[in-house]
């Protein structure tokens, strides 16, 4: 290779900022805005977005659904601080790959209307055929309106994130154990 093209390849690797094999994975970070931090989002198969997005220093929590070009919705419509108890957290982990089956259970939901949105993001170990421990990863959206569950696919290549919350962040949000009391 010339040094010219050298010169080329690199600063415009360098400058991507990821790893070539990942410029194909789809950019589902276009409902998140100036300040925020992306908690998980992805695209659905009609080409939809869904992004759980959180304000500069636990500001506020924020889910939105729609393209680059229109929000489709935006729940909660203030961003506060009491936004992250409109929503509720559960969360399961089991460790011990998959001779014990280890897993790893998030879900985030709300109700917006007479509708329940619950995000979805379920990991768990398996034995491949080489009798490798290989991991298994997937998340959903459901939604439920009116008593009538919608069918929503999502493009698991597109995820950008998890769901796993940290402990600062779980504890701002209301937690399903909570809500059973």
């Amino acid at each position: 290779m010339s040094p010219w093209k050298l010169a080329v390849v690199v600063p415009l690797w360098l400058g991507v900022g990821i790893a070539p094999a990942q410029h194909s994975k789809p950019a589902p970070d276009v409902l998140r805005r100036p300040g925020e931090t992306t908690v998980i989002s992805f695209v659905t198969a009609s080409g939809k977005t869904a992004s759980l997005c959180e304000g500069a220093k636990h500001a506020y929590l924020v889910y939105r659904f729609g393209n680059a070009a229109k929000t489709e919705l935006q729940y909660p419509a203030v961003l506060d601080a009491s936004s992250w108890q409109k929503f509720t957290y559960l969360h399961y982990e089991r460790g011990g790959g998959y001779r014990n089956a280890g897993m790893e259970d998030y879900q985030l939901s709300f109700r917006n209307g007479g509708a329940k949105y619950t995000l979805t993001d379920h990991t768990e170990a398996y034995l491949t055929k080489a009798k490798n421990e290989d991991y298994r990863r997937e998340v959903g959206l459901d939604v439920v309106l009116n008593q009538r569950p919608l069918a929503i696919t999502v493009r698991q290549a597109s995820v950008n994130g998890s769901l796993y919350l940290s402990d600062e962040q779980r504890e701002l949000v209301r937690l399903e154990e909570d809500e059973e009391k």
